[in-house]
């Protein structure tokens, strides 16, 4: 499967996802409640945080609103400013330093801050966020990523248990899931943590089992 492809099948994944988690009704009445705002109050620190897209220091990613840096894979290539913003269906210029503009960046429900892929193997990752309008459990989220993945069309997905790995001194729920194409199987692990009243998602898609790409928590402090 092409690079090209497997970003846009990722996306496609997502946008369902992030549709789901906003329906009320489907959890327990204390799981679902209103929420507002646009600052973060982090565990490890008391103060707020301002939303941030983050920035790329030659090979390294830094984002102190997520409270993660990430260091870039020897031969993988990260997606520019332009190609971030086709992904999420905006204007460019939205990714500008204004601070108006990263206002309305900040209540979108989905961000993308990071995709970066190795074009010799077809590996990938994703780091972006959801905001949801209900406050849900990150058990919610992944048994509704388990039920869009499981109807996806031509597609025949294998999930092994969650499980929990740390990343970035963070504590994460993970889903592993594999799939059959006509031409390889693919491996997809999701990282899911929430941030009050955001999920933090990383997505990392396995083509070729390279070392790099199993062990992508590494990359991150």
């Amino acid at each position: 499967m092409e690079m090209k492809n497997i970003l846009k099948r990722i996306s496609i994944i997502l946008i369902i996802s992030s549709a789901l988690v906003l329906l009320p009704g489907c959890e327990k009445e204390k799981e679902v409640t209103p929420d507002e705002g646009d600052k973060v109050e982090n565990k490890s620190d008391s103060s707020a945080k301002e939303f941030s897209m983050g920035k790329w220091n030659d090979n390294v990613y830094e984002n102190e609103f997520l409270g993660l840096k990430f260091k870039l894979p020897d031969n993988w290539v990260y997606s520019s400013d332009e190609e971030i913003a086709e992904a999420m269906d905006i204007g460019i210029e939205v990714l500008s330093d204004d601070e108006e503009l990263i206002k309305k960046v900040a209540k979108l429900t989905s961000v993308y801050y990071v995709m970066a892929n190795n074009p010799n193997t077809g590996d990938n990752i994703l780091i972006m966020t959801e905001k949801p309008f209900m406050k849900v459990t990150t058990e919610y989220y992944l048994n509704q990523l388990k039920k869009q993945l499981s109807n996806l069309d031509g597609l025949e997905y294998k999930f092994a248990d969650v499980t929990k790995e740390s990343v970035a001194n963070m504590e994460f729920d993970v889903l592993t899931a594999t799939v059959n194409n006509s031409k390889n199987e693919l491996t997809q692990k999701y990282y899911v943590h929430k941030m009050d009243k955001y999920f933090i998602v990383i997505i990392v898609t396995d083509v070729s089992s390279e070392n790099d790409v199993k062990n992508i928590t590494k990359y991150f402090e």
